[in-house]
């Protein structure tokens, strides 16, 4: 049975709105004019603050509490994430989740959505040094899991670390598609994904 590793943002959690009001209080902060959100969608806060300051570290942790204000204020996890994570988790699934979040932020959202407990690790920004689409997290979750890995993710740059990682990889919500053979797929949620599996929730 191969080994599950969902990216979070997107995928478990829709945090889109909030991790893109926390940049655009970031760039206002500092008088800069940043990219738009969807260019930078999945990055690590320090690789897409870096072109702007050399105060990385400041920015970056600006960003990622206005982020968690954010996050716990508003409904931010897919109604079918926990109903399938357990449902994959009794069918014998090994899982883990590779997100390019803080590992606090991370942790604070897995938590909010009750599904922290059936995760066998947790990859955050702070364990790799290059954010997706290089494919450093997705080969450290396979070295984790002493498994073939399927990725289940949202974002084209998570498509891209994936495929580089020589990883099988499913998409959920985004619609995106991916020119590989190891592409299985692009499905409407987590529900269709999961049912792919031959599993039921």
């Amino acid at each position: 049975m191969k080994f599950l590793v969902f990216d979070m943002d997107g995928v478990l959690v829709d945090t889109t709105s909030c991790h893109a009001r926390a940049f655009d209080d970031l760039w206002r902060r500092y008088g800069i004019e940043g990219p738009e959100y969807a260019a930078i969608a999945g990055r690590p806060t320090r690789e897409v603050v870096a072109p702007y300051t050399r105060d990385i570290a400041e920015w970056t942790e600006f960003k990622q509490q206005r982020a968690r204000e954010y996050m716990r204020a508003e409904p931010v996890v897919f109604d079918d994430a926990a109903p399938c994570i357990r449902a994959l988790h009794r069918a014998g699934f090994g899982m883990g989740v590779a997100t390019g979040a803080s590992r606090a932020t991370a942790e604070m959202l897995l938590e909010r959505a009750e599904i922290a407990g059936f995760f066998r690790f947790l990859l955050a920004a702070e364990d790799v040094i290059h954010g997706k689409p290089h494919p450093e997290v997705y080969r450290k979750a396979a070295e984790r899991a002493e498994a073939k890995t399927i990725v289940v993710e949202d974002s084209a740059a998570g498509l891209q670390a994936a495929v580089a990682a020589a990883s099988e990889v499913a998409c959920v919500r985004s619609g995106l598609t991916c020119d590989s053979p190891l592409f299985l797929g692009s499905y409407p949620g987590l529900l269709g994904f999961t049912e792919s599996l031959g599993v039921q929730v």
